[in-house]
């Protein structure tokens, strides 16, 4: 086994060897005109940040949509057109999920994808960059053509096989899942490029990876059911290659890709929540191994958990009966584990230093709770579940796992690493603050009026329903314009920031990626792991030195000069650069906590 001294000389020949290439592409960036930034970009923040910002506008018109259903909703009980007619009324739901989960959540979801990787691994460079931009394009069009499906789109948010959508709704459809398998490429190239050989990558990571290779699977089957609808008599375009599909086969395809995208949020937030956590704990996760262990078991549960949605469908009753009931319930099982790691390793939460970010990081952990409390009654059970899923209830569990949890997990995320991904602080702490208690208030108050109801048996997915129920879709609405003027205020401090906020001081690798790592290798080295596996670890000023290439005396070129080797050594030391976690930058494995 070589020893520390050899491995940390790998380690700076490889960071320099990145830096190297990371440097051709800021001089091939440099010379690229704005909007041809805007089209194509290599560079990894910028990359990120084209995806957070489309996240947001998608966020404005998905929650448009939402904020037309919730005032018609709590303004008439009898379906009387006050704000939109009836058949818009569905159109604007189907709408309205598809903008929230397709448009702002997943391109949130590759924004951190794009960014953590390269910041924790060390290389800051994105594999297939083409692929990148161009998924990002497609699925975007591919988006809006499902938007401009008009009236044909009522109720495809759960696609209701064989109703008939407009041609641009499977079209759209298509070309969205083409641009999403394109960016999973390239996010799954870019952990491939960073990881050494013979090396574990950072946690987070390893989240973020399973979490592209589940969902890329799962758009499989979805794939299918469309092509089958868009080439047969319902596709609208004149071509008969199949005849209507088979509802059942249908269903089943459809639930099989569509219930692991609930999961591809949280699973590259569980990510990303690993590498925060430590940061504000002042200590690493609890237990490291069994955080990597729920890699593997959330990706077979989350892949599996599906099957409750056909447990009123003639499937076999193995699957239908026992696989939906043991798949459901046991998806909790591993959520437990995390948040029980989660909650050990914060410790005390009054000596927590607490701030937006962390603060929507701890509240999506509550929520997620929460919601599973809410759903581990019902959903498992087939004696239960049809009723359940045709009531208000369930908009309120899935409005708590997305909304509360998911979104507001990954708007802590963005409030954590942001600085460091677009170089300012953010401008107003009283405006993020302002966010945070809008989107928990306004939230909350929609998931519990809707609870309320669909416990009491309000109907989902109606435009009338007795008067009895009226007071919960007010609440709801009341809710749901509180969210709405929380996200307002966020895009608004958002513009102020990127603009007027005060500048981060500038290193190659952000500070947070830094001392994370630093946390992991210390937690690594505690559980008994070996050096030749640990992450590399990242110089404590965010600095990357270049190091001259010098042959050796069998004429290769491989050693360091020894004046590059003090250079590099200076710059891991220097802990006191780094400004919150003190003495927990890995130096050859010396210093401790």
């Amino acid at each position: 086994m070589a020893s520390r001294e050899e491995l940390r000389r790998r380690e700076l020949e490889i960071l320099s060897q990145w830096a190297e290439e990371y440097e051709k592409v800021k001089e091939r960036e440099a010379r690229r005109p704005l909007l041809l930034k805007i089209l194509y970009t290599e560079e990894y923040r910028l990359l990120a940040l084209k995806n957070i910002l489309f996240a947001v506008a998608w966020l404005f018109i998905g929650g448009a949509f939402a904020l037309f259903l919730r005032s018609q909703a709590g303004l008439s009980s009898q379906g009387l057109p006050v704000v939109v007619s009836p058949q818009y009324y569905f159109q604007s739901m189907t709408n309205h999920v598809m903008d929230m989960i397709f448009g702002a959540v997943f391109s949130t979801v590759f924004a951190v994808a794009f960014y953590m990787i390269p910041a924790m691994n060390g290389s800051r460079l994105i594999k297939w960059p083409k692929l990148a931009n161009a998924g990002l394009w497609i699925a975007t069009i591919g988006l809006f053509m499902m938007n401009l499906g008009g009236v044909q789109n009522q109720y495809l948010f759960t696609f209701l096989n064989p109703l008939q959508a407009s041609p641009t709704w499977y079209i759209g459809y298509g070309l969205m899942v083409i641009g999403e398998w394109l960016e999973m490429v390239s996010v799954l190239g870019t952990s491939f490029l960073g990881r050494v050989q013979g090396k574990l990558v950072p946690t987070a990571i390893a989240f973020i990876v399973m979490d592209m290779i589940m969902m890329a699977l799962a758009n499989i089957s979805v794939f299918i059911d469309d092509m089958w609808s868009l080439l047969s008599p319902i596709g609208g375009l004149g071509v008969y290659l199949f005849g209507v599909p088979n509802a059942e086969v249908w269903k089943g395809l459809f639930w099989f890709a569509d219930h692991p995208l609930v999961y591809f949020a949280p699973y590259t937030l569980t990510g990303a929540i690993i590498a925060i956590t430590p940061l504000y704990a002042k200590r690493p996760i609890y237990s490291l191994k069994f955080a990597r262990w729920l890699v593997p078991v959330l990706f077979v549960l989350g892949s599996s958990v599906y099957v409750h949605h056909l447990a009123d469908d003639p499937w076999p009753l193995i699957l239908r009966d026992i696989f939906a009931q043991t798949s459901t319930a046991l998806i909790a099982i591993p959520f437990a584990a995390l948040w029980l790691l989660f909650f050990i390793t914060v410790g005390d939460p009054r000596k927590i230093k607490w701030d937006v970010g962390f603060a929507f990081i701890y509240a999506a952990a509550i929520w997620n709770i929460i919601g599973g409390i809410q759903a581990e009654p019902t959903q498992p059970t087939p004696a239960v579940d049809p009723t359940v899923h045709n009531t208000i209830w369930l908009p309120s569990h899935f409005h708590i796992m997305l909304a509360l949890y998911s979104v507001g997990g990954l708007l802590g995320v963005l409030y954590v690493v942001g600085p460091y991904l677009w170089g300012r602080k953010w401008y107003s702490d009283k405006l993020s603050w302002l966010h945070f208690w809008g989107w928990q208030v306004g939230m909350g108050i929609l998931v519990t009026a809707f609870a309320i109801g669909g416990f009491y048996g309000a109907i989902r997915r109606e435009v009338a329903w007795p008067a009895f129920y009226e007071v919960y879709y007010q609440a709801a609405m009341i809710g749901g314009w509180i969210a709405g003027f929380a996200t307002i205020i966020f895009a608004y401090n958002l513009i102020l920031t990127l603009l007027y906020g005060e500048k981060v001081k500038d290193t190659d690798i952000p500070l947070w990626a830094v001392e994370s790592i630093a946390m992991e290798r210390y937690a690594m080295r505690r559980e008994g792991y070996s050096e030749d596996v640990m992450p590399i670890a990242l110089p404590a000023d965010g600095m990357i030195r270049m190091i001259s290439q010098t042959a050796n005396n069998s004429g290769s070129a491989s050693s360091l000069s020894m004046s590059n080797v003090k250079a590099l050594q200076q710059g891991i030391k220097d802990v006191s650069k780094v400004p919150t976690v003190k003495g927990t930058t890995d130096v050859e494995g010396t210093n401790k906590l």
